[in-house]
């Protein structure tokens, strides 16, 4: 459970309505969903919208849930799949009432967005929160089968 853990629906639906302390392998307490995320060189602006991102209750809940993006269909090579496979399994772990460390490491997300930006978005380089955001988001759209096409407004 502490390397891949998986949520109820019932759950995630009283993750809202409870706030309940989890204790550390160390003996320090946590309240999942607010633990911290590893900076691993200079992705601290990553880190702070994949924070922030993780407490967004539909986002978070729709992630939580594994079965909701398992079984959306790809075309062969696509690696864009990647960043929601990645961000779910992150997600997860932010949430996790049963974690052995009150905070946890983001480096396979990070790796998948290295990976997917075509290294526009880096570990080792500072980046721009805004710029993160919106490529994050979009990207995230695009590989869960979001259109691409721009809608006029008149």
């Amino acid at each position: 459970y502490v390397l891949k853990p998986t949520f109820t629906a019932q759950h995630i639906a009283s993750l809202d309505k409870q706030a309940k302390l989890s204790r550390a392998y160390d003996g320090t307490t946590y309240l999942p969903g607010i633990v911290g995320l590893n900076n691993i060189k200079a992705n601290d602006y990553a880190n702070a919208v994949l924070q922030a991102l993780s407490n967004v209750p539909p986002l978070r809940n729709y992630f939580l849930e594994e079965e909701n993006y398992a079984s959306i269909q790809r075309p062969p090579g696509d690696i864009m799949f990647l960043l929601v496979q990645r961000f779910g399994e992150l997600m997860r772990k932010l949430w996790n009432p049963r974690n052995f460390k009150a905070h946890v490491s983001p480096h396979e997300m990070l790796q998948a967005v290295v990976l997917c930006s075509k290294k526009n978005f880096q570990i080792t380089k500072q980046g721009d929160g805004v710029d993160f955001l919106s490529w994050f988001l979009n990207a995230l759209h695009s590989a869960l089968g979001g259109t691409k096409k721009k809608k006029k407004s008149e």
